[in-house]
């Protein structure tokens, strides 16, 4: 069996403990890590084998999370990496431009946990399920 490595960009720790919360409600052995900002997000996508996604919030300090996004889809190594933003902006020009630079999906953060949950089985049923990654991701 495949496994899969999901990379979690995300500086807000309630957030980050809702995540983990979900992740263990669905049940599924995916392999999950946090990083808490832009600088700490960039190193490891350097130095480390890339994850199967990056899920990723675009309001983060010290490199926010438009400027992670056009230098991976500006990287040969790096390009192909599905970004999937999650953010609380539900602002149509935001959208646009994080489609307009590469981002596979774009998803607003749910309200409540069930929501999130649900946000997360989607993705992971179809990153992980129905679609087909490249093998440098997994």
């Amino acid at each position: 069996m495949q496994e899969y490595k999901i990379l979690i960009a995300e500086d807000d720790e309630d957030d980050q403990f809702l995540m983990e919360s979900a992740f263990e409600d669905l049940g599924e052995s995916y392999t999950y890590e946090f990083v808490k900002d832009g600088e700490l997000l960039k190193k490891k996508l350097e130095n480390q084998q890339l994850p199967s996604i990056l899920m990723m919030d675009l309001n983060m300090p010290k490199i926010d999370g438009r400027e992670m996004l056009k230098y991976i889809k500006s990287s040969k190594n790096m390009q192909h990496l599905p970004v999937l933003i999650i953010s609380t902006s539900a602002a149509e020009p935001e959208i646009k431009n994080a489609y307009a630079m590469g981002a596979a999906a774009y998803f607003v953060k749910p309200s409540n946990f069930d929501d999130l949950v649900k946000m997360l089985k989607n993705i992971t049923g179809f990153y992980f399920e129905a679609a087909k990654l490249s093998d440098d991701n997994s």
